[in-house]
């Protein structure tokens, strides 16, 4: 399926973890990511693109979605609003990440140029801070899985 999910659902003293979903068709980029996001204590879970993305958030709840917006099959961007139509509460959540963001933001839809933008290549500080302040600016409960399609 693409994806992989990582347990215990809590950190050591019973503290839950924050669930991150990290959407990129480059292998490499996405292990990258899930090895730093699991060195600051995140439960990461991936996947490498579109249909196993939405395969995940159908069976699991996550508190954020990292998404690369250029992928083979869906666009990031497809993907983006369609997870935000379907998970409303995970609008604001989202973090995209792109090499050249600059060509083609003027149209992107209101809801795609309100999201965070990590440009490639980017260190891991900024992905640090983007990943907290998405999570500590959006006051929303963590994102449930709904029983309806």
């Amino acid at each position: 399926m693409g994806h992989r999910t990582l347990f215990p659902r809590h950190a050591a003293g019973g503290i839950m973890k924050r669930r991150i979903l990290v959407v990129d068709d480059d292998a490499q980029i996405r292990h990258a990511l899930i090895r730093a996001l699991e060195r600051q204590q995140y439960e990461v879970i991936s996947a490498a693109g579109g249909d196993s993305a939405y395969a995940v958030l159908s069976e699991t709840h996550v508190d954020l979605v990292l998404l690369d917006l250029v992928m083979p099959q869906m666009s990031g961007d497809a993907l983006f609003l369609a997870i935000i139509r379907r998970w409303p509460a995970l609008r604001g959540r989202v973090i995209l990440i792109s090499g050249d963001i600059h060509s083609s933001r003027d149209q992107w839809p209101a809801e795609l140029k309100a999201c965070r933008v990590l440009e490639k290549p980017f260190g891991l500080a900024e992905l640090y801070r983007a990943v907290e302040l998405a999570l500590i600016e959006e006051e929303l409960p963590p994102f449930q899985q709904t029983s309806n399609a």
